[in-house]
Formats: C-alpha cells, sequence, structure tokens
C-alpha cells in the first residue's frame, strides 16, 4: 500500500500544481475585471473619489470639502445685556415635547429684535456653526430681488440668457427669471418625484435622492455647472409647473456672479451679511470650480441666522431699505389668497404659509426658509417675529410658532412683572 501512494504522489502534485493554477488564473481574471470595471466607472464617474470622500454634507462644522469665507462682523451676540430676558427652558409642555421629539439642535426666537428664547441640545452652544442646507437658496431669493432694484436686472420677466451669457440652450436663454426663482423652469436635471410644499403640520420625507452620487447633481456638485452644460437644456414638451430642484437655484447663483462680477459669498456679504450684523460665516464651493454652491452647505451661527432674518423680515432699516416696496411685496407671503396659503405656496426661493388654529394667539401669513433636515427661518414682520431652528429632522411647522408665541407672551409677561 504505502508503494503504491509514493507511486501516486508525483500526480497528486500535478493535480494540486494544476488547480493553484487556475485558481490564481481566476484571482488575476477577477482583479483585472474589477480593475477594469473600476476604470469604466471612474471614466464615466471621474468625481467619484471626491465625492465619496467628502460624503454628504455634515450637519454641523467641521465639514468636509472646500468652503470660501462670508465676512461679517465679527462680534458675539446676542449681548449679555439682553440675557437676563431669555428663556432657556420651555414653560410649555408641547414645546418642550416637540423638542425633543423632532430631534432639535437649536432653537431661538426674536420679538422685537430681541432674543426672548433660546435652546440648544447638549453639547451645542451659540458658537456651533450649523449646515444652511437648501436654506441657502432663500437667499437667493432675496439678492436677485436686490439686483432688479440696483437696475442690475430689468425686471422677473427677463430672460435669464440675458445675464448668464454661458447657457447654450437657446430655449432655456429665453426663459424668465422668475420661472427659476419659483421652480417653474421645466427643467428635467434631477431624477425625483416633484415635491409639493410643506403644507400645514405634515412631516416632510427625506430626500432619498439627496445623497445618490451618479446624479448628474453630484457631478455638478463636484466640477461646477460646467459639466452640467450638455444637460441645461429643455425638453421637447416642457411642464412649467412646480418641480423643486437645485439646479434652479445654480443658475440664478451664477447668474448673480456674472451681473456683479464677484464670487458670490462677496455678493452676500456686502448686500445682507454684514448690513444684518452676522458674523463670519462657511459657504462650500464646488470643489473643482471654485464658485460656491449656491443651494447649499452656508455654514453659520443659529443667531447670525436670527440677525440676517431680522435684517430681512424688517427690511434694512427705515432710513436704509434693503428692498424696495415693490419688491417686498413680491416676496412677503401676504401676497397669496388665504385659500393658496393652506396648501403651502412656494413663492420666490422662499415658502409661505398661514396660521389660523382657533384660540391661538398667533395668527396669519408667515414666510419661512427651510432646509433638508428640518432647518427653519421663520419670518412674521407684522408680529415682529423671527424664529431660527435647527434639527436633523423636520419639526412641525406651525404647532413650533404656537408653542413659542406662547413662550414669549409668558416670558415678557413676567418681565413686566418684575419691572
Amino acid at each position: 500500500m504505502r508503494h503504491i501512494l509514493l507511486l501516486d504522489w508525483p500526480e497528486r502534485v500535478l493535480n494540486w500544481a494544476k488547480f493553484m493554477k487556475k485558481l490564481l488564473y481566476g484571482v488575476a481574471g477577477l482583479i483585472i475585471l474589477s480593475l477594469l470595471s473600476v476604470g469604466v466607472l471612474l471614466y464615466q464617474y471621474p468625481y467619484l473619489p471626491t465625492i465619496i470622500d467628502e460624503g454628504f454634507p455634515s450637519w454641523k462644522w467641521p465639514a468636509k470639502g472646500i468652503y470660501v469665507k462670508v465676512t461679517g462682523e465679527p462680534v458675539s451676540w446676542p449681548q449679555k445685556e439682553t440675557l437676563s430676558s431669555v428663556s432657556k427652558s420651555p414653560t410649555n409642555a408641547k414645546l418642550l415635547a416637540l423638542i425633543k421629539e423632532s430631534e432639535t439642535d437649536a432653537l431661538l426666537a426674536y420679538h422685537k429684535g430681541k432674543l426672548k428664547f433660546a435652546y440648544y441640545r447638549p453639547n451645542l452652544a451659540s458658537d456651533t456653526q450649523f449646515n444652511s442646507y437648501s436654506m441657502a437658496k432663500s437667499l437667493i431669493g432675496f439678492l436677485v430681488l436686490k439686483a432688479i432694484d440696483e437696475g442690475e436686472i430689468d425686471g422677473l420677466d427677463s430672460p435669464i440668457g440675458h445675464y448668464l451669457l454661458t447657457l447654450k440652450d437657446e430655449n432655456l436663454r429665453q426663459l424668465p427669471i422668475e420661472k427659476f426663482l419659483t421652480m417653474r423652469s421645466g427643467l428635467l436635471f434631477e431624477e425625483k418625484k416633484v415635491s409639493k410644499p410643506l403644507a400645514r403640520d405634515a412631516k416632510r420625507p427625506q430626500d432619498k435622492d439627496a445623497s445618490n452620487p451618479f446624479t448628474p447633481l453630484a457631478r455638478a456638485h463636484i466640477e461646477g455647472l460646467g459639466s452640467a452644460q450638455p444637460l441645461l437644456k429643455l425638453p421637447a414638451n416642457p411642464k412649467f409647473d412646480y418641480h423643486y430642484q437645485n439646479i434652479n437655484t445654480a443658475l440664478l447663483g451664477a447668474m448673480l456672479t456674472a451681473i456683479y462680477k464677484k464670487p458670490l459669498n462677496e455678493i452676500l456679504s456686502e448686500k445682507i451679511w454684514k448690513s444684518a450684523g452676522a458674523s463670519h460665516a462657511r459657504w462650500r464651493t464646488y470643489t473643482q470650480d471654485g464658485a460656491v454652491t449656491p443651494y447649499c452647505c452656508l455654514f453659520a451661527k443659529a443667531h447670525d441666522w436670527g440677525k440676517v432674518g431680522i435684517f430681512l423680515a424688517q427690511n434694512g432699516s427705515e432710513t436704509n431699505p434693503f428692498l424696495s416696496e415693490q419688491s417686498r411685496r413680491l416676496i412677503n407671503a401676504h401676497r397669496y389668497d388665504h385659500s393658496l396659503l393652506l396648501d403651502g405656496v412656494y413663492g420666490l426661493h422662499v415658502r409661505h404659509d398661514v396660521l389660523d388654529r382657533k384660540g391661538e394667539p398667533l395668527q396669519g401669513p408667515f414666510t419661512y426658509f427651510v432646509g433638508h433636515g428640518g432647518q427653519l427661518v421663520y419670518l412674521k414682520p407684522e408680529n415682529d417675529l423671527v424664529v431660527v431652528r435647527f434639527g436633523r429632522r423636520h419639526t412641525l411647522l406651525h404647532s413650533t410658532l404656537y408653542f413659542l408665541w406662547r413662550e414669549i407672551l409668558e416670558v415678557e409677561k413676567k418681565t413686566a412683572g418684575t419691572n
């Protein structure tokens, strides 16, 4: 038996060698196939390594990517003398429950230009810089109206191609600026369902397409608008109904840059940020372009958004108004009928709704900015009320205002009683 096994040994070694050879060839083939697949993928999507490294934009600073400064006024705010009248712990049980349930990170309320309520989640503070996400879009809306008032744009009905000369598609060039401001440009740049404005106290679902790295928006997010040119054209039979898309804001931002011949972060700084007294902020840029991303990712402190909100709600000052009365009316919730506000309205890059719950002391239309995770700035000028909210989940729009207004009234009542 031993003799037979010894005679069989060379054949076994040979078979083992053949097996290992086939295995190595198979592994090498898989490696080559994988490398070819990666090569093809990188050829089609050369921005992938950058966007994978950067990841989905962080909800607070620090964040990966390239950022430029929005120069502000380097002052602390709110001032110490105003803090004595600030409520930091909700007396309203419903407000406290809402804060916890919606994972609120910061909630600030201002009445008559003064901070009346301030909440920060533990481990967060007044110096935390939060990501605006899509709230930055609303600033673009105000800046476009400012450009009209300054004579840089003839009006909302002016074709965007008169100012943004880099647009190639003639049909797109002839579209009025208002179509882009109201998300009715007819572009189909982002493949996602049409989203309605936030209505009533319905919670908004997260945008599942926002983190997809294979979309045209993802490419433009890294490479800039130049890479998007082949897709920047109207379809054969465009529908000019409401279709929320970041590309509309990107084009408006590029238009403002072309008009003023300076970066958008400098335009925002000069027109709004410094005038409001807000401190320095950071704005993300297209990694391979250098221009800021107008639709997203402005990192700033919550109370700086409060300052900006007050500045816009009060329209600058009596001696130096930010917008003309005509432009101010265009971006105000009062221009819309109550019946339209009941369903929520997307205006000129801002949203509008109405408070009408019976028994509540706070009533009437309001305007607000909103971001991906429920970042909010509410403007209600007739009540001299501005509310700023940051969180990682959407909150109840109307309830937030109702509960906070009751909180403010309670704080002011107690303050009046001690004077």
